[in-house]
């Protein structure tokens, strides 16, 4: 079933106060279709049991593009109709092609 998604802003620090988080959107071509993904940078970041990494890079895949960025929200943001990506070989494929493009073992898929 296909989603909404709201673009987060790109090239800013969108993170709390003493940490960074920040996205930088991305396409890939893959099988004649163009899927969306994040990639997401943070830094000085804080887990439940309050160990720290300094640093985490992780690959968001999306989905699938159906419409990009065809209206803006009531506060002005982006939105895209996305489709998920479900197929186990597409999801491999495209993680293989994203691990070795930005140097990333973290893909999630949502």
């Amino acid at each position: 079933m296909n989603y909404i998604y709201t673009h987060l802003p790109q090239n800013e620090d969108i993170g709390f106060l003493e940490r960074s988080y920040s996205v930088i959107e991305g396409t890939l071509e893959y099988d004649g279709r163009e899927v969306l993904y994040l990639l997401v940078d943070a830094s000085d970041v804080t887990f439940c049991d309050r160990s720290h990494a300094s640093h985490l890079a992780s690959v968001n895949v999306k989905g699938y593009v159906v419409r990009l960025k065809y209206e803006m929200s009531e506060a002005g943001e982006a939105m895209s109709e996305i489709e998920p990506i479900v197929a186990e070989g597409d999801k491999k494929a495209i993680t293989d092609i994203l691990r070795a493009r930005h140097n990333i073992s973290a893909v999630n898929f949502f």
